[in-house]
């Protein structure tokens, strides 16, 4: 009876994951395949028509490249600051003897209920100095309030002997946290990590508002407008631009290109993926 309940939840799951794969496998299929074959309804499992030409109009674009690097050095100082900041409060709040705890919580708790909105957002950070710079892409988002709450539940359960233990032998706060929590928080650490790091990749509206340069352009930026000129091209009848791939191709070429980097990251990951996962989901 065990073993035919744990079938069936296997199938369900082997279901779920299939439908959520089957999309992004049509994605890849249509960036390599044929689009007149794709508006005919033939492209089933396999390409038709294969032919790289989206990814090398692409890769041939000098912007791009740019775009990627962007994208990558606002990924990885983003992914830096919010956890240096994320950690440390979390840290700091789990601390039962912390002057005022209770009150850091309550207004740490009332900013996941409320914000400023777009207008007074985009005010302080003009008037921080941080429009068309790229830490108006950084700075902004750099609290997670449910990370902090998450990193703190998973503070405290930490045997409170190690603190005390390293105490006695004469550490203080910023070794213990350094040498004892970080390492024991891995798991934590790692899927809070790719969390914010999917978000900083994949961030397009604080990009739109923040920046004008086109030396701050990110990828999600530089695609939307290469789709949007294969549009504009498509529409005024121009087909010099579209002779040679369809802003179909374009299109879907460009949504698997931006996923790319992040699927690649995430086995290297799961493993810690699957403990963190759980951080403050059970206490004590």
């Amino acid at each position: 009876m065990r073993f035919s309940a744990n079938l069936w939840i296997g199938a369900v799951l082997l279901a779920f994951a299939l439908l959520t794969f089957l999309p992004f496998y049509y994605v890849m299929l249509a960036s390599v395949s044929d689009s007149n074959l794709i508006k005919e309804g033939e492209l089933m499992l396999w390409p038709k028509g294969f032919n790289l030409k989206a990814y090398g109009l692409i890769f041939d674009n000098a912007l791009f490249l740019h775009s990627f690097m962007v994208t990558v050095l606002r990924t990885v100082l983003g992914l830096a600051v919010n956890l240096l900041l994320q950690l440390t409060i979390a840290y700091a709040l789990s601390r039962s003897y912390l002057p005022g705890r209770k009150m850091f919580m309550l207004y740490i708790i009332i900013t996941m209920m409320f914000n400023g909105g777009i207008v007074p957002t985009f005010l302080i950070v003009k008037a921080t100095g941080l429009i068309d710079t790229i830490w108006a892409l950084v700075i902004p988002s750099a609290i997670s309030t449910w990370n902090v709450i998450l990193l703190r539940t998973f503070f405290e359960n930490v045997p409170v002997s190690l603190e005390e233990s390293a105490k006695m032998d004469g550490a203080n706060d910023i070794y213990i946290f350094a040498k004892i929590y970080l390492p024991l928080s891995l798991p934590a650490i790692m899927t809070i990590g790719l969390f914010i790091a999917v978000h900083h990749w994949n961030a397009f509206m604080d990009a739109v508002i923040y920046t004008n340069s086109a030396d701050l352009k990110v990828l999600q930026l530089f695609l939307r407008d290469m789709v949007i000129q294969m549009e504009m091209a498509a529409l005024m009848g121009d087909m010099t631009a579209m002779s040679e791939v369809s802003s179909l191709s374009i299109r879907t070429a460009s949504i698997f290109l931006a996923s790319l980097p992040i699927i690649a990251v995430y086995p290297f990951i799961q493993r810690f993926f699957v403990k963190g996962v759980m951080v403050g989901a059970v206490k004590g």
